[in-house]
């Protein structure tokens, strides 16, 4: 793995962005801090308001927020080798 500035990373998720308004990232370097809870809640939130929401657990470690929302158990599905079908 190498560094990568935010402009490379930038370049290189933004086709895949296409159609997507807004984006909203709930981030810290600090575990423990509410961060899923916040993410779940916001997400359910804005869906109650009517926005099309979606929501992507990146913690590689322990994913919270399918057993937040009631779906553990269920796996992502792989589409086309590159893409993750909820």
């Amino acid at each position: 793995m190498h560094p990568m500035n935010t402009r490379d990373v930038r370049q290189q998720i933004s086709p895949n962005l296409q159609g997507i308004k807004y984006l909203v990232v709930v981030a810290s370097g600090k575990g423990g801090v509410g961060k899923s809870t916040t993410a779940v809640n916001l997400a359910l939130a804005l869906q109650r308001q009517g926005a099309r929401t979606g929501l992507f657990d990146a913690d590689i470690y322990g994913p919270s927020q399918p057993l937040m929302l009631g779906v553990s158990g269920a796996k992502p599905r792989i589409v086309d080798g590159k893409h993750m079908e909820p």
